[in-house]
């Protein structure tokens, strides 16, 4: 067992992908309701990220997450990196991070994303966004991910990565 960053005692996955580090981790985010089944370890791979970085995600099998439903990931600011500054809507999130269609999460609760690509936001360059569009993910803003069945309505089941920074640097080899 290892601690989150809100000091809470969590299960940590090991995993290995060819040429990559990965990290496991995990930041709890229940809907709210007492008795709720808590989100499943998260494997991610490691930092650090620069701008045009695909990574892999994946989660185990689990009861959290609805089989057959969608999972939707999006990048969203974390100020300060804190568990306590997790996004509380979708409006501390950047839709323009959704990649293509959504991850289908299979029959045991698990489910995994390939080649999802972060980006230092905003970002002119590839979303066309301005310079005052937020969130903010750079070297020094945090971000995290949001995973979860619908972003427009966070009661519903969802987990975020751990806290990331993203260098506006070229795509990471």
């Amino acid at each position: 067992m290892t601690l989150d960053r809100a000091g809470r005692r969590v299960r940590v996955l090991a995993s290995s992908c060819i040429g990559a580090t990965v990290l496991a981790g995990i930041i709890v985010s229940s809907a709210g309701t007492s008795g709720a089944v808590a989100p499943p370890a998260l494997t991610i791979t490691a930092g650090p990220y620069h701008n045009g970085q695909e990574i892999n995600l994946s989660v185990g099998p689990n009861k959290y997450f609805t089989p057959y439903s969608h999972i939707n990931i999006l990048e969203c600011a974390d100020p300060g990196g804190k568990a306590k500054n997790l996004p509380l809507s979708v409006d501390s999130c950047d839709g323009n991070t959704i990649q293509g269609i959504t991850v289908l999460v299979a029959s045991n609760g698990s489910f995994f994303d390939h080649g999802y690509q972060l980006y230092s936001l905003p970002n002119s360059s590839q979303l066309g966004e301005s310079s005052d569009t937020v969130p903010k993910c750079s070297q020094t803003k945090a971000c995290v991910l949001y995973i979860g069945q619908n972003q427009e309505k966070f009661t519903a089941p969802k987990m975020f990565s751990p806290a990331f920074w993203v260098s506006k640097a070229g795509k990471h080899s």
